[in-house]
């Protein structure tokens, strides 16, 4: 088993909502979670880690589909391209105060499902959101993912997580907390009459140490970034396994080609990646082996048809990459745990 790092989970507070989002708003929820390399069967089991990048890869899809930044959760839509496109209006501000103040005049121009304002006090910068909507958003899935956008890219623009002081949520206290807690470990108020994150005022000087260029990278992330706990928790093999993911049906780009589109030369993603312990070909052994996993775990996908999908045009050599992998074929592989 080649030395691989660990991937970056997450808890599975999002899942069924995400799933149940999908249904009502008539889209397949089964494909696009297959889409994402998730099982259906997760969405049972709120105890499980699931994986950032295959929880982005359900939002992202739903964006996609709905071509809706708010998922169909208010009736003025966000357009796709809406969060880049407001990064590309702020990342030039010199300070995280400034790009805030910018960013609040540019949502509130584009769009109502929202009103944004940044509130300074003496000691306290608040961003305040202002839902059009809130009926539309039962399961909170919008006002949460609008929280986690904003203290995302506000962390990511200074390279520092910004503690928060306090949470308020315009609906009721739910029955359970536990996620909460885990995301939000601050003062957290519910019933409140705006959505909103406060912190301390300082860090509206800090300076703004990214560039258009890191903003790219940054928003080819997104959404995966949203759910990170730190910024820059996720590592250069994470970005590269973000873009081979985009490309894995039409084929993985040269080693060359993917450091282009990470900004960086071959010579310093294979520098970065050693530090990970980790190389160009053993990101790309993993994914192959999770995809494969993946299509042998559901009925009636022959073992050819899986080689074929996981990159390989011939069964028996997808085979002994398999034995490899995990120590068994494919076959053993799906006796053991599926049948």
């Amino acid at each position: 088993m080649p030395r691989i790092r660990e991937t970056l989970t997450t808890s599975n507070h999002y899942i069924g909502r995400l799933y149940r989002l999908a249904v009502e708003k008539g889209l397949d929820a089964d494909s696009l979670f297959r889409e994402a390399d998730l099982s259906p069967s997760v969405v049972d089991d709120p105890n499980l880690q699931i994986e950032i990048e295959k929880l982005a890869g359900v939002v992202e899809g739903i964006w996609t589909l709905l071509q809706d930044e708010s998922m169909g959760l208010s009736r003025s839509p966000l357009p796709v391209g809406s969060f880049f496109m407001m990064g590309r209006v702020t990342v030039h501000e010199e300070t995280l105060g400034k790009a805030l103040y910018l960013a609040a005049r540019f949502y509130n121009m584009i769009s109502n499902a929202y009103e944004m304002a940044l509130i300074e006090t003496e000691d306290r910068a608040t961003l305040e959101f202002r839902m059009a909507d809130l009926d539309l958003d039962s399961s909170h899935l919008f006002s949460d993912m609008t929280l986690l956008a904003w203290h995302s890219y506000s962390s990511w623009l200074i390279q520092e997580r910004i503690p928060l002081l306090e949470v308020c949520f315009p609906y009721a206290e739910p029955f359970e907390q536990h996620d909460y807690v885990e995301l939000y470990p601050c003062e957290r108020r519910f019933n409140q009459p705006v959505l909103s994150i406060t912190f301390s005022n300082v860090f509206l000087d800090c300076e703004n140490r990214q560039s258009l260029d890191s903003l790219k990278a940054y928003m080819k992330r997104c959404p995966i970034e949203l759910f990170l706990k730190q910024p820059g928790d996720i590592s250069v093999a994470s970005d590269l396994r973000s873009l081979l993911s985009k490309s894995f049906e039409e084929g993985f780009p040269t080693i060359d080609e993917a450091a282009k589109t990470l900004h960086m030369s071959r010579r310093t993603l294979i520098r970065k990646l050693d530090k990970e312990e980790t190389s160009y070909q053993e990101v790309k052994d993993r994914m192959r082996m999770d995809r494969a996993c993946f299509w042998l775990a559901q009925n009636g996908v022959s073992i050819h048809k899986v080689a074929e999908k996981v990159g390989f045009s011939d069964a028996a050599v997808f085979s002994r990459a398999f034995r490899k992998w995990l120590g068994c074929t494919p076959t053993e592989y799906r006796d053991r745990f599926f049948s």
